[in-house]
């Protein structure tokens, strides 16, 4: 990922809040017991996906172009760092799997699969808090 698939759109500390929200109730939404393992797993990619676009967000931009999802994961080591990159490419991965269990077939996942994109997600969401707290502290002030 380059700059040239970023455009400049200012973010807010609500805005951040807000993302966080959604990110917490979306690993909350991974765990539910009596949901299936491929909705657990698109809610564990989802819980990921939110972290790298509050990374894009917070940096001042937006992704611009048809594969977003893709294109904000890719974007995070840029702005980030390459600390960032061993929970990017497994978020990458979780990403082509999930669009599979979305749009291909069901039961491609069982509950050992979704184990794996939450305990990324775990990791990277101690990343882009220190991150943040690090590199955008006026974010953090709505911060939960």
């Amino acid at each position: 990922m380059t700059p040239d698939g970023l455009e400049p759109m200012e973010t807010s500390p609500q805005e951040v809040a807000e993302l966080l929200k959604r990110y917490r109730i979306a690993v909350a939404d991974a765990t539910v017991d009596g949901q299936s393992a491929d909705g657990r797993y698109v809610d564990a990619y989802t819980a990921g996906f939110l972290l790298a676009k509050i990374v894009v967000r917070a940096s001042g931009h937006r992704v611009k172009g048809g594969e977003s999802h893709r294109d904000t994961l890719l974007a995070v080591p840029w702005l980030m760092g390459s600390g960032a990159q061993a929970s990017v490419d497994a978020l990458d991965a979780a990403r082509k799997r999930r669009n599979a269990t979305m749009y291909d077939a069901a039961d491609l996942v069982d509950d050992e699969d979704v184990s794996a994109p939450l305990g990324r997600v775990a990791v990277f969401e101690g990343l882009v808090r220190d991150w943040l707290r690090l590199s955008h502290p006026e974010l953090t002030t709505t911060m939960p």
